[in-house]
């Protein structure tokens, strides 16, 4: 990620300073949210569907593919996630990449590399934890999470 004049180029992506420094806040909240988790905060950081990759039960969701009410996700959800090594590693990782995807679900991916090529196991690519925002109302709501690979 390279911050120049105000504006953050990430794979031949242009994200604003200004939207650049929301998600980081945002993604923040969300990591403090995690780690003493508490539903009424949750809501304000937070879309009302979360679009959760990694959740087993999410592929046959009734409100699309890999989506599930905030609700279910708080409390089905997120204490495996909150626990996984994969979320242990992303909270401590000095790597943030982000991506501009522009969806119904995300606008901006963070990505936070949990695994370095090789980390893992010899020949291994590595691996990220993407973790989505939503822009709503001028601010970043914790839209979804995934795994790279």
């Amino acid at each position: 990620m390279i911050l120049l004049f105000g504006i953050t180029i990430c794979n031949g992506q242009v994200i604003s300073k200004k939207d650049s420094l929301l998600v980081i806040r945002a993604l923040d909240k969300v990591f403090k949210n995690f780690k003493k988790p508490n539903f009424v905060e949750f809501q304000k950081i937070s879309t009302r569907v979360i679009s959760c990759i990694i959740c087993e039960d999410a592929k046959n969701s009734n409100l699309g593919i890999y989506d599930i009410k905030r609700k279910d996700f708080f409390d089905n959800h997120l204490k495996a996630i909150k626990n996984s090594e994969s979320w242990e590693r992303a909270s401590k990782s000095k790597e943030i990449i982000l991506h501009r995807q522009n969806s119904k679900r995300v606008d901006i991916i963070a990505f936070l590399t949990t695994w370095k090529p090789n980390e893992y196991a010899l020949g291994h690519e590595g691996a990220q934890l993407g973790i989505y925002f939503l822009k709503v109302d001028e601010e970043f709501k914790f839209s979804g999470v995934e795994t790279i690979p």
